[in-house]
């Protein structure tokens, strides 16, 4: 169990740990999940601070949250609540997405941006998929896309209590509250990215079926400065399946921000 925080009227669960540069991490669609190497291996150099975003977790839901603008205002001032200074911001999949929208905000108590294949943007035309309607395909082929080995994603949903199922399936339907129309996306954001005015890098799993490293590139080329990475035998959430190499490579980015 993480620790309650009231933020902006909102009660928050959020999971901290570790000591040093502060990285406020922000979770894909997935959730967090129990089992948790990356905090670990992320808390050896770093504090890591990672909420359960509303809905997810214990944290509430209020019927005045909806949208991904709201998320990204409530972390703003969860980043000035706990007076975070250089910290590094960072999220995967839709928590990158949520990073980004931060980012063009405010970055005033940030130092760098670390992004793990974000959704968020549209890059294609109009009838094209930029990102795999993952509540439109069956879980099995969900897993396929988003891990390069699928068998590490496996649980048990049997052996899971009543409580952890409620959770997850509180998640998924507030992963469809704030992405579900235009699907994980926000139309104008890209237009917005110039507006990052720290260092930002970018990391993303060569066998990725949700976001493909093309999708990474036109990232990149619209932030300033931005910088890139792969992670051979990868999937969507490289923080899940090789928590110490994505420690590692955040680590090195962290190291180079002033």
């Amino acid at each position: 169990m993480g620790r309650p925080i009231s933020i902006a009227g909102v009660s928050l669960e959020i999971e901290e740990k570790g000591q040093g540069r502060p990285i406020l991490f922000l979770h894909p669609g997935e959730g967090l999940q129990a089992n948790r190497p990356w905090l670990d291996a992320l808390a050896r150099n770093h504090r890591v601070i990672a909420p359960h975003h509303p809905g997810f977790g214990g944290s509430a839901l209020p019927d005045w949250i909806g949208t991904v603008d709201d998320l990204a205002y409530l972390y703003l001032d969860l980043a000035a609540q706990l007076n975070l200074e250089n910290a590094v911001l960072a999220g995967n999949c839709f928590g990158g997405w949520i990073a980004a929208e931060i980012a063009v905000r405010n970055t005033a108590r940030f130092a760098g941006l670390l992004l793990a294949a974000p959704l968020g943007i549209k890059v294609g035309g109009v009838l094209d998929r930029d990102i795999t309607d993952m509540h439109g395909i069956p879980r099995a082929e969900f897993l396929r896309r988003a891990w390069a080995d699928p068998a590490k994603a496996e649980i048990d949903y049997t052996k899971l209590p009543d409580t952890e199922l409620g959770a997850i399936a509180r998640g998924r339907e507030a992963l469809a509250v704030f992405g579900w129309k235009p699907y994980m996306h926000n139309p104008r954001l890209k237009r917005w990215l110039h507006r990052i005015d720290i260092p930002t890098h970018l990391i993303w799993g060569e066998q990725d079926g949700i976001v493909s490293t093309a999708y990474g590139e036109a990232w990149k080329a619209e932030i300033p400065g931005a910088t890139m990475e792969t992670m051979p035998d990868t999937g969507h959430f490289p923080h899940w399946e090789f928590p110490e190499q994505f420690a590692a490579l955040t680590s090195a980015f962290t190291r180079r921000l002033v």
